[in-house]
């Protein structure tokens, strides 16, 4: 398993703006049987699912673990800084690292897996590709997906962009398409036969459960469209997705192999230095998350917290600075809104962002999916749905789920419950906004450093009525975007990248960073 990027991420492409061709296509070389050209689908599936991981959704979650007020920082010239505060520009290189990285592995497979009579192959490829879909488009609106590689066509070297409820519709087919392809059961090789199913060692349930699970996550993006949006739908994919502990899609970041092996949040991701690093502590925005309750705010200090992060080392008390603020300011906004202890100004008065526990240690999983996550959409379908009762008893399982997965004890988990009882959860769970303000909260903590938070953070505008008083924009505001008297405008959505705009202008459109990170994409906007 050491060095498995460089063993397994084989592909052969030829990139012209966002085009991609096999390199057999073009290329006329003698063919070395010791070395040869074609590698077979199971030898190219650890490199789909490394790349989908690190290349992909690594790379569109590092900047926004400070759009999302996880990570905090120690100055101006951490490495955070710009996405902290949403200076954002066309520089931003999820785009690249998706298309040109990541997604030729994902049709490799599917073509590799229908030439070879391995439709669990294709299924696999399937998954993949519409979990990068997924992505792509969460962040950036329309996107190219007909005109993208195919692996067989010439390139289209200026290709059209789909909306974005086109990208929607094309990627449940994928995944629907996935679904058939691994119950087909005249499949000649398993999936692990290279050893190079990193997430289930082969288990097909497992993927075609993981399919289902994306098939609810993205229909609940669509909340606000009112004659898309359907609830029983997402409740029906919930129950043939994940629905048990040890599912979770998640990728196995390793120890004592190259550096890439690693968790980035530990090391190579910009946490090197120890003095100065990308994120410095975890906000003081999270901390409020982890020890306060959703809708009456009172304080209660969840037990994964211990799991998570670490106290300060001058006297081990949990605290982060503001939204793009500096430690050297002193602590954040407190949960109540009230201000945090401005004295606390050094860098001991901080526990530490990086190796500081679950989330973020040399071997801390990276999830793309997890149980938790299936069941706290499937309680809000539940709500929105008018069945409050049967929304608590899904955001329940959510919670405790991914408490059980923190190794969390069962007396601190059935004390927390008891507790969240105490504090009216019943009562909350009868209004759409009370039901909200805790499964959001829940979902921001069990999804840590997931890019699906924004997504959500998005859907609920930003609301301090579900998120807590505490959430605010960020301390040093790109107020050459942003109005600094206007509090209701909040970043929306990602710039095309310089290459994409210079090569294909007329499809990218209006790119401005004004345009592009204050309009909100179209699932964002309510009908």
């Amino acid at each position: 398993m050491k060095n498995r990027l460089k063993k397994y991420s084989i592909f052969c492409i030829i990139t012209v703006g966002m085009g991609f061709s096999s390199c057999s296509k073009y290329l006329d070389v003698n063919e070395d049987p010791n070395n040869p050209a074609r590698v077979e689908a199971a030898s190219r599936l650890a490199g789909a699912i490394t790349t989908s991981s690190g290349a992909a959704q690594w790379r569109g979650t590092r900047e926004l673990a400070g759009v999302m007020q996880y990570g905090g920082l120690q100055a101006a010239s951490s490495g955070g800084y710009a996405a902290t505060n949403w200076r954002f520009t066309a520089s931003y290189f999820l785009w690249q690292n998706a298309y040109v990285n990541t997604m030729p592995n994902c049709v490799d497979i599917i073509n590799l897996g229908e030439e070879e009579g391995n439709p669990h192959f294709v299924g696999v490829g399937k998954i993949l590709l519409a979990l990068n879909f997924g992505l792509l488009t969460s962040q950036y609106g329309d996107i190219v997906v007909d005109d993208y590689y195919n692996g067989k066509d010439q390139v289209v070297l200026k290709p059209k962009f789909n909306t974005q409820k086109e990208v929607y519709e094309r990627i449940q087919k994928l995944l629907d398409e996935a679904i058939a392809a691994l119950e087909n059961p005249n499949n000649k090789r398993g999936l692990d036969a290279k050893k190079g199913d990193l997430l289930y060692q082969g288990d097909v349930s497992k993927w075609i459960k993981f399919a289902w699970s994306l098939k609810a996550r993205y229909y609940n993006h669509l909340s606000k469209k009112s004659s898309i949006y359907n609830a029983d739908e997402i409740i029906a994919a919930c129950a043939k997705g994940f629905n048990g502990d040890g599912m979770d899609a998640e990728f196995p970041y390793l120890n004592g192999g190259q550096l890439i092996d690693e968790n980035p949040w530990s090391s190579w991701g910009g946490f090197e230095s120890e003095a100065n690093p990308r994120y410095f502590a975890w906000t003081q925005f999270f901390v409020n998350m982890l020890t306060a309750f959703p809708v009456s705010n009172k304080l209660y200090e969840d037990p994964r917290i211990s799991k998570i992060m670490k106290g300060a080392a001058s006297d081990g008390k949990y605290r982060g600075p503001g939204a793009g603020d500096y430690i050297s300011n002193g602590q954040g906004v407190l949960a109540n809104g009230t201000q945090g202890d401005k004295t606390k100004v050094k860098p001991e008065d901080y526990g530490r962002f990086s190796k500081s526990g679950y989330y973020t240690s040399t071997t801390s999983p990276f999830g793309f999916i997890t149980y938790s996550e299936v069941k706290l959409i499937e309680a809000e379908a539940k709500l929105r749905k008018g069945d409050s009762n049967g929304a608590l008893v899904s955001y329940e399982e959510g919670v405790k789920s991914n408490m059980r997965k923190l190794g969390v004890s069962a007396s601190d988990i059935s004390n927390y419950w008891n507790a969240q009882v105490a504090d009216g959860l019943s009562q909350h769970f009868s209004t759409v906004d009370g039901g909200l303000s805790h499964i959001m909260r829940q979902k921001y903590i069990s999804l840590c450093l997931n890019p699906e938070t924004w997504v959500d953070m998005r859907r609920m505008d930003y609301s301090a009525n579900i998120y807590g008083p505490s959430l605010k924009r960020p301390t040093n505001l790109n107020t050459t975007i942003f109005d600094i008297n206007n509090q209701n405008q909040w970043i929306q959505a990602m710039v095309y990248e310089t290459n994409e705009q210079t090569r294909n202008p007329d499809a990218v459109g209006n790119n401005t960073e004004k345009y592009r990170l204050l309009t909100p994409l179209w699932f964002n906007v309510k009908e």
